[in-house]
Protein backbone atom coordinates (compact mmCIF):
# COMPACT_ATOMS: atom_id res chain seq x y z
CA UNK A 1 0.00 0.00 0.00
CA UNK A 2 1.21 3.19 -1.26
CA UNK A 3 -1.17 5.71 0.05
CA UNK A 4 -4.52 5.33 2.15
CA UNK A 5 -7.78 7.45 1.45
CA UNK A 6 -7.08 10.83 3.43
CA UNK A 7 -3.47 10.83 3.56
CA UNK A 8 -2.10 13.54 1.83
CA UNK A 9 -4.42 14.83 -0.53
CA UNK A 10 -4.96 10.89 -1.63
CA UNK A 11 -8.99 10.00 -2.41
CA UNK A 12 -8.31 6.27 -3.22
CA UNK A 13 -6.02 3.54 -2.06
CA UNK A 14 -3.00 3.73 -3.85
CA UNK A 15 -0.93 -0.07 -4.36
CA UNK A 16 1.67 -1.39 -5.36
CA UNK A 17 2.66 -5.28 -5.84
CA UNK A 18 5.13 -6.28 -3.12
CA UNK A 19 8.62 -6.01 -4.31
CA UNK A 20 7.84 -3.15 -6.64
CA UNK A 21 5.96 -2.77 -10.16
CA UNK A 22 3.01 -0.70 -11.63
CA UNK A 23 1.22 1.25 -9.18
CA UNK A 24 -2.84 1.35 -9.30
CA UNK A 25 -5.58 2.49 -7.46
CA UNK A 26 -8.30 1.63 -6.14
CA UNK A 27 -11.72 3.77 -4.30
CA UNK A 28 -11.83 4.62 -1.16
CA UNK A 29 -14.92 2.75 -0.02
CA UNK A 30 -12.81 -0.24 -0.43
CA UNK A 31 -15.35 -2.45 -2.38
CA UNK A 32 -12.43 -3.55 -5.02
CA UNK A 33 -9.94 -4.54 -2.34
CA UNK A 34 -12.09 -7.74 -0.92
CA UNK A 35 -9.80 -10.56 -0.06
CA UNK A 36 -8.05 -12.68 -3.54
CA UNK A 37 -9.46 -16.21 -2.48
CA UNK A 38 -7.10 -19.09 -2.85
CA UNK A 39 -6.87 -21.72 -5.55
CA UNK A 40 -7.76 -25.07 -4.41
CA UNK A 41 -4.78 -26.88 -6.41
CA UNK A 42 -6.34 -30.52 -5.49
CA UNK A 43 -8.50 -33.04 -3.28
CA UNK A 44 -7.72 -36.01 -1.96
CA UNK A 45 -10.01 -38.61 0.18
CA UNK A 46 -10.19 -38.07 3.66
CA UNK A 47 -8.44 -41.03 5.81
CA UNK A 48 -10.92 -42.80 8.13
CA UNK A 49 -13.97 -41.84 6.46
CA UNK A 50 -16.54 -43.73 4.40
CA UNK A 51 -18.65 -42.10 1.58
CA UNK A 52 -22.55 -42.01 1.87
CA UNK A 53 -25.24 -42.88 -0.69
CA UNK A 54 -28.64 -41.32 0.28
CA UNK A 55 -31.06 -42.52 -1.70
CA UNK A 56 -33.81 -39.88 -1.01
CA UNK A 57 -31.51 -37.39 -2.54
CA UNK A 58 -30.15 -39.94 -5.11
CA UNK A 59 -26.66 -38.59 -4.44
CA UNK A 60 -23.70 -39.52 -2.83
CA UNK A 61 -21.15 -37.79 -0.44
CA UNK A 62 -16.97 -38.57 -0.61
CA UNK A 63 -15.73 -37.02 2.35
CA UNK A 64 -12.44 -35.32 0.66
CA UNK A 65 -10.20 -32.42 1.72
CA UNK A 66 -9.27 -29.39 -0.33
CA UNK A 67 -5.61 -28.35 -0.63
CA UNK A 68 -4.83 -24.71 -1.69
CA UNK A 69 -2.04 -23.02 -3.27
CA UNK A 70 -1.29 -21.32 0.18
CA UNK A 71 -0.57 -24.49 1.53
CA UNK A 72 -4.08 -24.51 3.68
CA UNK A 73 -6.44 -27.23 3.50
CA UNK A 74 -10.08 -27.80 3.94
CA UNK A 75 -12.37 -30.23 4.91
CA UNK A 76 -15.61 -31.25 2.45
CA UNK A 77 -17.57 -33.32 0.49
CA UNK A 78 -17.79 -34.33 -3.06
CA UNK A 79 -21.47 -34.61 -4.09
CA UNK A 80 -22.30 -36.64 -6.62
CA UNK A 81 -25.77 -37.60 -8.57
CA UNK A 82 -26.45 -41.33 -9.68
CA UNK A 83 -25.37 -40.17 -13.50
CA UNK A 84 -22.13 -38.64 -11.68
CA UNK A 85 -21.40 -41.85 -9.70
CA UNK A 86 -21.49 -44.03 -12.67
CA UNK A 87 -19.37 -41.88 -14.62
CA UNK A 88 -16.39 -41.88 -11.59
CA UNK A 89 -16.60 -45.34 -11.38
CA UNK A 90 -16.14 -46.39 -14.95
CA UNK A 91 -12.96 -43.36 -14.57
CA UNK A 92 -11.40 -45.06 -11.56
CA UNK A 93 -11.98 -48.63 -12.82
CA UNK A 94 -10.32 -47.53 -16.04
CA UNK A 95 -7.45 -46.07 -14.09
CA UNK A 96 -7.46 -49.30 -12.01
CA UNK A 97 -6.96 -51.37 -14.82
CA UNK A 98 -4.27 -48.66 -16.28
CA UNK A 99 -2.26 -49.56 -12.95
CA UNK A 100 -2.29 -53.34 -12.94
CA UNK A 101 -1.16 -53.34 -16.72
CA UNK A 102 1.73 -50.74 -15.82
CA UNK A 103 2.47 -53.52 -12.82
CA UNK A 104 2.36 -56.68 -15.23
CA UNK A 105 -0.93 -58.03 -13.76
CA UNK A 106 -3.85 -59.78 -16.26
CA UNK A 107 -6.02 -56.83 -16.58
Amino acid sequence: MVALPGEGSATTYHLRPPGGGTQWSAPADGTTLRPVPVKATHATLLAGRDAVYDPRARQGSVPVEFHFDDGSALSGALILTTAELERLYAQTSRLLDAHERALGGTS
